[in-house]
């Protein structure tokens, strides 16, 4: 897909075979390409394929533009643990701090993997809340979220 052009990319989006989209979408991702960025947060809206809507939360994380916030905002509540964990992902890249108390409503999620990333993640964003928020991940039942959270904690204060 490297040889095609943003635009041929773009009109990918709309076939009809998830794998098709999902690999535009990686590769509009790649390209940091702006001008996709209100058809990728439309799949990750209402696409059926969780896949599709996973790959599209990553890629408006990596194309790096603060307008696609809102839309990973409302991905955090998306019913698939993948989705959710790659919204808490691109929050991250985006260094999201309008996200963060958001982000936290997540301390509960069932999933161990989206757990691990908002620990990650809240280190990322840092700001006022980041620390306390932070030591809340530490009494988390995974000794691999407490990892994540001790590993973000000590970055986050200097104290490695």
């Amino acid at each position: 897909m490297n040889n095609l052009k943003t635009q041929e990319l773009i009109k990918a989006l709309d076939d009809p075979i998830s794998i098709i989209k999902t690999s535009a979408i990686q590769e509009l991702g790649k390209r940091r390409a702006k001008e996709a960025i209100p058809k990728i947060a439309e799949l990750l809206e209402k696409d059926e394929s969780p896949i599709v809507r996973d790959n599209a939360a990553y890629a408006l994380g990596e194309i790096g533009d603060k307008v696609a916030i809102p839309f990973l905002i409302k991905a955090l509540k998306d019913k698939d643990e993948w989705v959710r964990k790659s919204a808490v992902k691109a929050l991250g890249i985006l260094k999201a701090n309008e996200a963060i108390d958001t982000l936290i409503e997540l301390i509960n999620d069932e999933s161990q993997s989206v757990r691990k990333a908002l620990a990650r993640t809240i280190g990322q964003i840092g700001g006022d809340k980041a620390e306390s928020y932070l030591k809340k991940l530490l009494n988390d039942e995974s000794i691999i979220v407490k990892k994540q959270a001790q590993e973000a904690l000590k970055k986050l204060t200097g104290q490695l």
